[in-house]
């Protein structure tokens, strides 16, 4: 990519909301060279002192704040800021000493060894290296370099053991290949193709790139990005190509209102990332339209972005941010016509993914199949969420939770232009929490015996596996009918099963997940636009039938006009 002119003016939103944040951002920076943690940008860390070691993601920060130090904006204060130039360079050094000697970092606790923070903090940390590396000190430079080497080396030597996530495998991909052009190692180019290939290999027929073993629309736009940095510093064709089936996939689950995903989805996210598609828009046209049509939300809000997500993901999307911004800038007027859904009536089944949009003249309909027949309801005139069902949550006698949503990509249903039948099969399910014996008994173990590498991976397949994979049948089932015509749908439920005697109580829900999910559950406003609870069992009222019946009727406003 080219870098923008010096000054520059821009109608899309994004320097607005960039410099928006600068108060924000400086205010988590450690700015005192006499500190110990000098150009630490994790404030509960430096400041409050509630957490007991640093969180190296972060130092992600610097990316976004080089940016400004290095690009001249109408209403830009950092820009050629020598204040800003020192505390940058402190940054750099701070992640260097959080660094293990090994080249790893630690995200979630000492000791993680954790393959997304070495990536993700070795690809922004390389990219503020290229915005400021004519104004760095040398013995800074220097620093960086030998730290990237070291992180990019331990790349080489680990993978990602607990599950497959794309996006996490992306950014290892992108900051090896910085790691190659900077350093001009050519064991790191290898390990890039690596992990770049291994993505592509599995990437579904359908389009997708895999999140925890299916198709999640909001991490996938995040993950679209660190590809597409891949392909523009490439121009690797097959990547194009597979980013190109990446975005005919996903247009078809940006919803009317300007939200997308959600719980249908693998991981449940429904953050938004819009640098890929604004990179993307001059090669792939439905990239322009995904572009083009939620932008606006990046301004409001209607999908989860800056206005809603928590400090974990605020680096990364403050980041994505200022590449949205270099590619409206450096496009100009190159550039694709947008290539959106159909306008008219379809049907569109996903089977690998487990998910089905049925578009008609007043309403798009989303079901995720695999997530237990979660339901999505839009009215495409007015551009709203009409309706939201997640299932049913309930509590059995022994106090146990169970759902009917669950995550199972094999799961089948009939489907036809006019009716969707579905079986689902209820599972217990937990959302455990940090206690004080719980946190010392694992920062004991962490500190411990879990420093050594091998049971470092052990303990994060553990974790992984108790926090998303663990599930026990639950002795009930949901037979869902989901009846469509020109003006609306009808949803028919009936719940059966031996456990259905002993429920304290069962809700048939709009929102809810059941996973853990740190990315997932951010708010947006669509969540007030329907209820809470849709229906309820009475389970005081004594004798409960063999079947218990929930119906409702969902017409769009109007449709009878």
């Amino acid at each position: 990519m080219s870098s923008p002119p010096e000054t520059v003016e821009d109608m899309s939103g994004y320097s607005a909301a960039l410099l928006g944040e600068t108060n924000r951002v400086l205010g988590m920076f450690d700015r005192d060279a006499y500190s110990r943690t000098f150009g630490s940008i994790d404030r509960v860390h430096w400041a409050w002192k509630f957490t007991d070691f640093p969180g190296a993601r972060f130092q992600e920060g610097l990316c976004y704040l080089a940016f400004l130090y290095s690009t001249r904006l109408d209403g830009n204060t950092l820009y050629q800021n020598d204040s800003v130039k020192a505390w940058l360079q402190g940054g750099i050094m701070n992640w260097s000493r959080i660094q293990s000697r090994s080249g790893d970092f630690d995200e979630a606790y000492p000791g993680e060894r954790s393959l997304a923070a070495t990536a993700f903090t070795g690809f922004y940390l390389s990219e503020a290296y290229l915005f400021l590396q004519n104004n760095l000190e040398e013995a800074v430079s220097q620093t960086f370099r030998q730290s990237l080497d070291r992180a990019a080396s331990w790349l080489c030597d680990n993978d990602e053991s607990h599950g497959f996530l794309s996006n996490h495998l992306a950014a290892a991909a992108a900051a090896l290949l910085h790691a190659h052009r900077i350093l001009g190692n050519d064991r790191y180019y290898q390990r890039y193709q690596y992990f770049l290939r291994k993505i592509l290999a599995h990437q579904s027929d359908e389009g997708w790139y895999e999140e925890y073993g299916g198709a999640d629309p909001g991490y996938q736009t995040h993950g679209t990005f660190y590809l597409a940095r891949c392909y523009e510093l490439t121009g690797d064709d097959e990547l194009l190509d597979s980013l190109h089936r990446s975005c005919e996939f996903l247009k078809h689950f940006i919803h009317p209102d300007g939200s997308l995903g959600g719980e249908y989805a693998s991981r449940n996210t429904q953050t938004y990332y819009p640098a890929g598609f604004e990179m993307l828009s001059g090669k792939i046209g439905a990239a322009r339209w995904i572009a083009d049509e939620m932008r606006p939300s990046v301004c409001d809000g209607r999908a989860a972005g800056l206005l809603s997500v928590d400090s974990y993901n605020y680096f990364p999307l403050l980041n994505n941010y200022v590449f949205a911004l270099r590619a409206v800038l450096s496009r100009g007027e190159k550039s694709v016509d947008p290539s959106p859904p159909p306008d008219q009536p379809y049907t569109m089944h996903f089977p690998e993914s487990g998910l089905l949009k049925i578009r008609r003249d007043r309403f798009d309909l989303i079901v995720g199949v695999s997530k237990g027949g979660v339901i999505k309801f839009f009215d495409r005139k007015r551009g709203k969420l009409l309706f939201s069902s997640c299932g049913y949550i309930g509590q059995l006698s022994s106090g146990k939770q169970c759902s009917s949503q669950t995550f199972d990509v094999e799961a089948n249903a009939d489907i036809s232009a006019t009716e969707i039948v579905q079986f689902s099969q209820f599972f217990d399910f937990s959302r455990p929490v940090m206690t004080p014996i719980k946190f010392l008994l694992f920062r004991v173990f962490s500190l411990t015996v879990g420093r050594f590498s091998a049971v470092s991976s052990w303990l994060k397949r553990l974790l992984v596996k108790v926090l998303i994979y663990k599930k026990n049948e639950v002795q009930l089932k949901l037979l869902r009918k989901i009846v469509i015509d020109d003006n609306g749908i009808d949803v028919i439920d009936h719940i059966s099963g031996a456990d259905l005697k002993n429920l304290k109580s069962l809700e048939h829900k709009s929102i809810f997940t059941t996973i853990h999910m740190g990315s997932s559950r951010y708010f947006i406003p669509n969540e007030l636009e329907v209820p809470v609870v849709i229906d309820s069992l009475d389970c005081e009222a004594g004798h409960i039938p063999e079947t218990v019946t929930f119906q409702i009727r969902v017409d769009v406003p109007g449709a009878s006009d």
